[in-house]
């Protein structure tokens, strides 16, 4: 089945969304991980953005881009609003009470958590550089980690962070420059 007719009867049965959430949801925690370093964060910030997916589902439009860059721009959004406040709080998960199980997870936390941490430490120059990448702009992070840690093409992060394509080889360029004089 196609993208697009997925999205279709994800909009005629809601149910289904959960084939998209079983797909995509390492993919957008890991990317929310590294971008944050905060376990916590990260489960709040995937979920939020699933939920969002989820309510916005009937409005988003097919034009040839994947619901996986959809599902980055949402988390892109969410983690800066992370970084804006003090203290992240999901709007959409505080209205919703212990009833709801559409985004249950029958994982045992400790153990994703455990693997999460486990992904990141493989290798020394990997957090150093993931250290370094910190510490940059909000607007470099964002593209270093898109395309080097995401393996994103140039195309789908400027549809990610809707931005055009000269602006985010450039913003890699910039980034990548400040990076080697970090390190």
């Amino acid at each position: 089945m196609s993208e697009e007719q997925l999205i279709n009867d994800i909009k005629n049965n809601p149910d289904l969304f959960g084939l998209v959430y079983d797909e995509h949801y390492n993919k957008i925690f890991n990317y929310c991980y590294k971008r944050t370093k905060d376990f916590n964060a990260s489960k709040d910030i995937t979920s939020e953005t699933f939920l969002k997916a989820l309510l916005n589902i009937k409005k988003f439009k097919w034009k040839g881009v994947s619901l996986l860059s959809w599902l980055y721009r949402i988390a892109t959004n969410e983690i800066n609003l992370h970084y804006r406040s003090k203290k992240y709080r999901p709007s959409l998960l505080n209205e919703i009470d212990g009833s709801c199980t559409i985004m249950s997870r029958n994982e045992d936390l400790l153990k994703e958590k455990e693997t999460a941490e486990q992904e990141l430490e493989k290798h020394e120059e990997f957090i150093k550089v993931q250290k370094s990448v910190g510490k940059l702009a909000i607007k470099y992070q964002e593209v270093i980690t898109l395309k080097y840690f995401e393996k994103l093409k140039i195309k789908e992060i400027s549809s990610i962070l809707n931005k055009p394509e000269g602006t985010i080889k450039s913003l890699l360029s910039r980034g990548i420059y400040f990076l080697k004089q970090q390190l």
